[in-house]
This record gives structure tokens, C-alpha cells and sequence, in this order.
């Protein structure tokens, strides 16, 4: 049994990896093809990739009425990918940030949905279609507020794979991140619950890493590749999909109840998190690294709060 469960671990984290390799190649032809950033083409194509499954979580959760395991995978996946993710894959980057790698529209974009999701279910602590549809409509707004372009040297697009070629490979790495991650957090179940460690526990950790675990190996790739511009486009990409679709998508097929007091928590986290990447990016090569270890021990110690 201990042999089988490794076996789909492996199998998982190998789908992983080549599917996370194909998607940033992907990404970086569709760049080139279409004379767009890699931001934005990041932002589009491995945002919405690396997001399908919290998308696939929440309309399961919230068709089987449960649409608050929804709201808490995407506040826990959007904590984690800039936490966790976003750190992590620093450390396998060798070239120096830039200001110009952060865009602050999509900064500030990232911010406002962010704060417009806390406020819009504090107060009546629920979140209902109502929430949802103006949520939706503040993205739809966003998306167009920081569609202008920025980058003034952009690859020639003539050459190079096919539009047809490119969306292939794009639909076969996200098929390869969705069945690896649940693969790998299949077979790391097993060996826990083998080892004798608690459902609930399981729930907490395994559940929340295996959705951010297309977003962690496709920003190593990137890092890997030296594409600074595809690890932010992929971050603020996926944890603005997390909100507007994602958890949208889960409000309106079913409303949902949610504590104030908990959401408070989660929200300072992710603010503090948002505000850290920001610092990161606009700080030189020590403080980088420090205001990265900084803030995975503080993602951590947030998780062992939640444990208690």
C-alpha cells in the first residue's frame, strides 16, 4: 500500500513538473506570437491555468451546499501563492527585480477586489449571488483599467509555433497541473493517513497545497527560466481569477454564512502578504531574501494558528 501511494505521489509530482514546463513555454511563444507582455500574457494564460483547480473545488464545494470550504480555499490559496509561491520561487531567480516587474495597475487591481470581497461579506457575514455578480463586474473593470500597454520592445511575432500549436500545448499542460496535483495530494494522503495523522489536519495542509501546487511549479519554471514578469503575472493573475471566478462562481450556485471574526484573520494575512510583495519587489538582493524568509515563517506561524 506505502509503495502504491509513493508511486502516485511521484507520478503526480512528475506530471507537475512537465506540465508546469510546457505551460511557461507555452506562455512565452504566445508572447512572442501575439506581440503582447509577458505579463499579460502570463496573466491570462498561466493565471487562468494554475486557478482551474480552486475553480473545480468551488463549484463542487458549492454544489454540494458548502460553498464556505470554497470561500476558505480561495482566501488560503491567494495567502499561500504570495506567501509561499511567490517566496519560494525568489530563491531560484539569479537576475536582480526591477520596479518595472511589478505593473501597479494590476497591483492595485489585485488590492481592490481583494478589499471589495472583505467588505462586501463582513458586515452581513454571507457571501450571496449579489456579492458575486459585483465582484465579477469590479474584474471585468480592472481587466479593462490595466489593459494599457507597457512594454515597448516586444518580440517580433512572425515564426514560431501556430496559434493552434500554442493553445494545444496550453490546454495539454493545464489537463497535466490538474490531474498531477490531485495525483500528488492522493498519494501524500495516503502516506498520512497511513501514518496515522488526522483528517482534519489532512483538510488544513494537503488540501491547501495541492491547489496551489500548479502555481508553485510553473513559478519555478519561470524563475528557472528567468521570466520575473510570468511569476507576478502568474500570481496576481491566479488570486484575481480565485476571487472572481472561483469564488464568485461558488456564491452564486449556493450563499454562504461566513465568521466575521475568521475572514478578519484571513484578510490581515493576505493584506500583509500583498503589502510584503510589494516591498520584495522594490527592495534590493539582502532585503529581498530577508522579507521573503520573514514572510514564510509568518505563513507558517498563521497556518499553526489555524491548527490551535
Amino acid at each position: 500500500m506505502m509503495i502504491e501511494s509513493i508511486s502516485i505521489l511521484l507520478i503526480g509530482l512528475a506530471l507537475l513538473l512537465i506540465g508546469s514546463n510546457i505551460l511557461v513555454t507555452s506562455t512565452d511563444n504566445a508572447s512572442k506570437r501575439l506581440s503582447i507582455s509577458g505579463f499579460y500574457a502570463s496573466f491570462f494564460m498561466i493565471g487562468i491555468a494554475t486557478s482551474a483547480p480552486e475553480i473545480f473545488i468551488s463549484i463542487e464545494s458549492a454544489l454540494q451546499d458548502k460553498t464556505i470550504l470554497a470561500i476558505g480555499n480561495v482566501l488560503g490559496s491567494n495567502i499561500s501563492n504570495i506567501a509561499l509561491v511567490f517566496c519560494v520561487s525568489l530563491f531560484f531567480v539569479k537576475k536582480n527585480l526591477i520596479r518595472e516587474n511589478l505593473p501597479i495597475r494590476p497591483y492595485v487591481s489585485m488590492i481592490l477586489l481583494s478589499i471589495s470581497a472583505f467588505v462586501l461579506m463582513f458586515f452581513d457575514e454571507l457571501l450571496d449571488a449579489k456579492d458575486s455578480l459585483i465582484l465579477i463586474v469590479l474584474f471585468i473593470l480592472c481587466v479593462y483599467y490595466f489593459q494599457a500597454p507597457e512594454d515597448k520592445e516586444l518580440a517580433d511575432n512572425k515564426g514560431g509555433p501556430s496559434l493552434s500549436n500554442i493553445i494545444f500545448y496550453l490546454l495539454l499542460s493545464l489537463g497535466m497541473l490538474i490531474y498531477g496535483s490531485t495525483f500528488f495530494i492522493n498519494g501524500a494522503t495516503q502516506i498520512a493517513t497511513a501514518l496515522g495523522v488526522s483528517a482534519y489536519v489532512i483538510g488544513l495542509t494537503l488540501a491547501a497545497l495541492g491547489t496551489s501546487l500548479p502555481e508553485l511549479a510553473a513559478s519555478i519554471q519561470s524563475a528557472r527560466k528567468g521570466k520575473i514578469d510570468f511569476i507576478v503575472g502568474n500570481i496576481i493573475g491566479s488570486n484575481l481569477f480565485n476571487i472572481a471566478i472561483a469564488m464568485s462562481i461558488a456564491g452564486i450556485i449556493s450563499a454562504s454564512h461566513i465568521e466575521s471574526d475568521a475572514l478578519l484573520r484571513d484578510i490581515f494575512m493576505l493584506g500583509l502578504s500583498t503589502l510584503v510583495l510589494y516591498l520584495i519587489i522594490q527592495s534590493k538582493s539582502m532585503f529581498r531574501t530577508v522579507y521573503s524568509v520573514a514572510l514564510v515563517i509568518t505563513y507558517f506561524l498563521y497556518l499553526i494558528l489555524i491548527l490551535k
